[in-house]
């Protein structure tokens, strides 16, 4: 199969499910449990497939939650697409660098370990970038004093959690899912 089919057919894929987990946890109303899913999607295509196809479910699926009314201010979607690629970046570069060939690679760790590692600073990452683009910058300049409480509640603490929630799930999954495809990570 031709490298850009394999590509979009992943990349689509991946936004299927988090369009899927958007859809069937909305009436949930618990960020716990959406986030939490849509970071286990984004890490696990990651990990599967690499960088390019975690960007691009990173990037569009805060834009379909606005969509499906799960984001309701339109102006904090592009910062949520900026946390949600730096942690597919993050997540993408330090498996890159501690397993395999990587700087780490050759010591007797277990590849489980290093993408323990890669998802808990990733979603330090995707959590101080949201905070600081969200909460510091968009909410002051943007949204009514009312509303900035829970936006700091929303894109602080809950998000480290989410992305960590959904980063563990997604490396215990990694190894049987990566046994049925041969994962590749350009």
């Amino acid at each position: 199969m031709n490298d850009t089919v394999k590509w979009i057919t992943r990349a689509a894929s991946a936004i299927a499910l988090i369009i899927i987990v958007q859809i069937v946890t909305k009436g949930f109303g618990q960020q716990l449990i959406t986030g939490s899913l849509v970071n286990l999607v984004l890490a696990v295509s990651t990990l599967l497939f690499g960088f390019g196809v975690g960007a691009a479910a990173a990037v569009v699926s805060p834009f379909i939650a606005f969509l499906l009314g799960i984001n309701a201010q339109i102006i904090v979607v592009p910062a949520i697409a900026a946390g949600n690629l730096t942690y597919v970046l993050v997540i993408a570069l330090l498996v890159k660098l501690l397993e395999g060939d990587g700087i780490l690679g050759d010591t007797k760790v277990p590849d489980y370990i290093y993408h323990l590692i890669a998802v808990i600073v990733a979603a330090l990452c995707k959590c101080g970038i949201q905070y600081l683009l969200i909460v510091k910058w968009i909410a002051p300049a943007f949204l009514p004093p009312k509303a900035q409480p829970l936006m700091a509640v929303n894109f602080g603490i809950i998000q480290f959690f989410t992305a960590c929630i959904g980063g563990v799930l997604a490396c215990l999954i990694y190894p049987r899912v990566s046994k049925g495809l041969k994962p590749e990570r350009p």
